[in-house]
């Protein structure tokens, strides 16, 4: 089902641009077919404007600002 942010959306986090790789919930025991809130789940992100190569983090979802979904 498909969330506010999802795999594959262009987000910010914190000063960076990145894109979500992956997400999870935060409690593996809730059902996986409705919608989540923000606070319930994580995203894996890369950081695309970072001085590391290929910087990956789980950040909160809450912490991430959508700035364009993919199709």
């Amino acid at each position: 089902m498909r969330q506010k942010i999802d795999i594959g959306d262009l987000v910010e986090y914190d000063k960076y641009q990145a894109l979500v790789l992956d997400r999870k919930t935060i409690n593996p025991n809730y059902n996986t077919e409705r919608v989540y809130h923000p606070d319930e789940y994580h995203c894996k992100v890369l950081l695309l404007n970072s001085d590391l190569d290929n910087d990956q983090r789980w950040v909160r979802t809450k912490w991430l600002k959508l700035l364009s979904k993919s199709s």
